[in-house]
């Protein structure tokens, strides 16, 4: 078969489509067409192609290797897409087919991925200062931990708030945390020597 990696992608897809038509069982000509559709960023029609190789495995006596190579394929086409969650249970279904470690390696990349994007989304530094304004009230009122909580929270939308930090300070040692007091004095230091 023709190797997509010269990016030769007409005859790549030309050579797996008549492969898939010559043998039309064998999955690894569908992963390999929808390897092609993911190179040129046709990620609809690679999944496509690899659910027509799952339904293929489910029509008699299956490689599970293929398979677990086709749902990480799969899964690769949905995260080229941004459906992070759809690829990592994708990803979960390819390991239970085939414990491979690459496939491990994509779906910790994925996972990770996923949680750097949700974190990202969360950032919002109008609501890190109502956070902030909502644990310098509680420390006038006296409640330190309930304090920590929204300085906590205010971070999570904000980390790069030096307010908050010093705030937190603060509130650490009223709460005899000195150390956790310090760390904090000094990312606001970090932050703004």
């Amino acid at each position: 078969m023709i190797c997509t990696r010269p990016k030769k992608f007409e005859e790549a897809r030309a050579a797996y489509s008549e492969a898939i038509e010559l043998n039309p069982d064998d999955l690894i000509y569908y992963t390999n067409l929808a390897a092609v559709h993911i190179e040129e960023k046709n990620f609809d029609l690679a999944i496509e192609e690899c659910d027509k190789a799952i339904a293929k495995s489910k029509e008699g006596i299956y490689d599970f290797v293929k398979l677990g190579k086709t749902l990480a394929r799969k899964a690769n086409a949905l995260a080229g897409k941004g459906d992070y969650q759809a690829a990592i249970v994708c990803y979960k279904a390819a390991l239970i087919e085939h414990n491979d470690v690459h496939h491990r390696d994509a779906l910790k990349r994925i996972e990770k991925k996923k949680k750097e994007e949700e974190a990202a989304a969360y950032l919002n530094p109008e609501l890190s200062e109502v956070h902030k304004v909502n644990g310098n009230n509680l420390f006038k009122a006296g409640d330190f931990p309930g304090a920590i909580k929204e300085f906590e929270e205010g971070l999570r939308r904000n980390p790069k708030n030096k307010a908050i930090y010093s705030n937190r300070a603060a509130t650490y040692i009223k709460l005899m945390e000195p150390v956790a007091g310090l760390k904090d004095a000094e990312k606001c230091l970090e932050l703004d020597p």
